[in-house]
């Protein structure tokens, strides 16, 4: 067991009234990513502090040439179970845990002659990034123990330790010890992060699991526990109304943080939302396209073979309603449609790419952002999409497997251009707020109707949207998110010169709908799939 350590050292440790901490008098470093471990440990013990070190890190920094104490000298106990035991032991987290200010904690030091650790430098075994790889005898391997339980331990005593669990942090550390010592802050705000770390480990371990007792099914049970940890990747000005406080947060670990190639003006909490709408949504289709979205709805989709056509037709499908929209493609911008869109009102453009051509076009719109995003930059990587309801979280998880198969349930079956038309509508309404009706012309939307509370208002919406924007409506095709309980749907379209629709079918009336259809000489597909988005 080490001998107890002399008053200079304990004195070294300590701090003042105001919870300032000088140099440590002694720092355990237990590290799987041993990245600037030498560097920072060297700058410790130039300054008195006496390194503690496991197995591995000890063996780096010994090579190095680093005066290291091995955490088994210290407890005078060995490592157990081929490694899995090495740091759990009570003379690594009695010195810890100890509270400086409690003279039986420090007497009980004394007693087993050891001083306080003051410092607790951790990283994890890489559990996430090489778990997924392994079966499941490995994944369990990779599970740290000791380290979650020195850096909650450390943590938990912030008020006397600094705890470290990523080398990114040892600058900050040094720098505050150089100036005079860390503070009481500094160590709550390392030990909230700590506490964040760990908590996403578990959230790792807990969704790994999960994974594989649900196994390889087209459609897995949903799982008993689903972890999620957010991190705040940054500020908003304010969330969906000028009260309300807002951040935009990110999956723990997700590396993916959103980086905007211009932002004029700060992103808002609606523009977010309207953004992640129109990526997810223009990369969709495999042409060329361009989507225009407000409040969370797309106001107009078109895909050509050039950009500036899809994004010329996008923005007719309902140019009142893309007035300060949020716009996507998902090609790279050039500059010939940069030099058309700057002559419109928009908040934000979102692309792959933008060329240095559509930079210039839009340089002179001061509050536009540019966001260089493709579908990976928004798309969630969880397949279960979650969604919270007050109290509560719902669950649901898409199926991998193609869809089923559409089928022609009228006596017309619908042209080959009508066909590619409900196919384009049918991306359209699946994005759309239910009730939802899409109605295309070709491959651009000319009428949406959506968050309607009966489907024949939906309908109603959407044709009425299409004539406001002077669309022809004759021969045009119509999208339903969900099957249409009643024929006053079909009469309503028929009237108005739609010549073929696609919907889920299902309904107790569907009979009454396709005779509705044959009467006016309509084709009427069925999808087997309803793609309601409430």
């Amino acid at each position: 067991m080490s001998a107890p350590r002399d008053a200079t050292a304990t004195a070294r440790g300590g701090g003042d009234a105001h919870g300032v901490r000088a140099w440590p008098a002694a720092a355990l470093l237990s590290l799987s990513d041993k990245t600037g471990a030498a560097e920072f440990a060297r700058a410790l013990a130039a300054h008195g502090t006496r390194i503690l070190a496991s197995g591995g890190t000890a063996a780096h920094l010994g090579e190095a040439g680093i005066a290291v104490t091995t955490v088994e000298e210290w407890t005078a106990s060995p490592e157990m179970l081929g490694g899995r035991v090495k740091t759990l032991h009570p003379n690594v987290h009695g010195p810890i845990l100890a509270r400086r200010s409690v003279a039986s904690d420090m007497a009980t030091l004394a007693a087993q002659g050891i001083g306080p650790i003051d410092l607790v430098a951790v990283t994890l075994y890489p559990f996430e990034e090489r778990a997924g790889g392994l079966d499941e005898s490995g994944a369990v391997d990779e599970i740290d123990i000791g380290g979650v339980a020195l850096l909650r331990g450390a943590a938990k005593n912030y008020a006397d330790v600094i705890v470290i669990h990523d080398p990114l942090q040892y600058g900050a550390v040094l720098a505050a010890l150089e100036g005079g010592g860390t503070r009481l802050e500094q160590r709550r705000e390392w030990a909230l992060a700590t506490f964040a770390r760990t908590a996403r480990y578990d959230a790792a371990i807990a969704a790994e699991l999960a994974r594989r007792a649900t196994g390889d099914v087209e459609t897995p049970e949903p799982p008993l526990v689903h972890a999620l940890v957010l991190e705040r990747a940054r500020g908003l000005r304010y969330g969906e109304n000028p009260h309300q406080s807002a951040a935009l947060y990110t999956r723990a670990g997700d590396s993916r943080a959103l980086q905007a190639l211009r932002e004029g003006k700060e992103l808002s909490y609606n523009n977010l939302l309207d953004v992640e709408a129109a990526v997810l949504l223009a990369w969709r289709f495999w042409a060329p396209a361009c989507v225009i979205v407000k409040h969370n709805q797309p106001c107009g989709v078109a895909t050509a073979a050039h950009l500036r056509d899809a994004y010329e037709a996008a923005l007719a499908s309902d140019e009142q309603s893309a007035y300060g929209g949020i716009v996507a493609f998902n090609r790279p911008l050039d500059g010939e449609t940069a030099h058309r869109l700057a002559q419109q009102f928009v908040e934000c453009v979102a692309a792959p790419e933008f060329s240095s051509d559509a930079e210039a076009a839009l340089a002179s719109k001061k509050n536009l952002r540019l966001l260089r995003l493709a579908q990976e930059d928004v798309a969630a990587s969880d397949s279960w999409e979650i969604r919270l309801a007050g109290r509560w979280a719902l669950l649901q998880y898409e199926p991998k497997t193609p869809a089923p198969e559409w089928k022609t349930v009228t006596r017309r079956a619908p042209s080959d251009a009508e066909m590619e038309a409900m196919r384009f509508a049918w991306e359209v309404v699946a994005a759309a707020r239910s009730n939802a009706i899409a109605i295309a012309r070709g491959t651009a939307l000319i009428g949406l109707g959506s968050g309607q509370t009966s489907r024949v208002d939906a309908v109603d919406v959407a044709l009425m949207k299409a004539r406001r924007a002077g669309h022809a409506l004759e021969g045009a095709v119509l999208a339903s998110d969900g099957f249409f309980p009643f024929a006053d749907n079909i009469e309503h379209a028929a009237a108005a010169g739609i010549g073929a629709i696609v919907q889920p079918g299902g309904s107790m009336r569907d009979a009454e709908v396709i005779a509705a259809c044959d009467r006016h000489g309509m084709a009427m597909v069925f999808t087997d799939r309803r793609v309601f988005r409430h």
